[in-house]
């Protein structure tokens, strides 16, 4: 059998024209040089570039699909922060103790001796709303229980 026609076949078969290049021993120019003398090959060469276009659309759409639901997972976060941040923060209540120290926890040390949270005073002065400690029981922050 010509190698020009072999070299058809295993287009049509689906092989890459590097497969090809490998199965007869040539170069990849040499091999696109021969099937281009075909008429078969460029209408698969067409067929194969819209079947590509075809799978990265919707790789793209995917990807952003994706993207999207990802970011809308982070924008509910967000907004429930914010609105929980908001209520605390309202006018219609004074703050307890628990709240104001969760909003400035880092401005805070842990004293394990005491079981108590006390103000740097390296991270600024103290405003005087805020307790210069206060003691952790198992109501106020217990993520600093032991």
């Amino acid at each position: 059998m010509d190698r020009k026609v072999k070299a058809l076949e295993l287009y049509l078969q689906g092989y890459k024209i590097i497969e090809i290049a490998k199965k007869l021993g040539v170069s990849q120019p040499a091999v696109t040089k021969m099937l281009k003398q075909f008429p078969e090959y460029h209408k698969e060469k067409e067929q194969r570039k819209k079947e590509n276009q075809e799978k990265a659309r919707q790789w793209r759409n995917e990807y952003k699909k994706q993207k999207r639901e990802q970011y809308d997972e982070e924008y509910e976060l967000v907004i429930r922060d914010h609105e929980q941040a908001a209520a605390a923060l309202s006018r219609k209540g004074k703050l307890s103790n628990d709240v104001l120290i969760k909003l400035c926890i880092i401005h805070y040390d842990y004293n394990k001796k005491k079981e108590r949270l006390i103000f740097n005073e390296s991270a600024g002065k103290r405003p005087a709303d805020l307790p210069g400690s206060v003691y952790v029981h198992k109501n106020i922050l217990k993520q600093f229980r032991v």
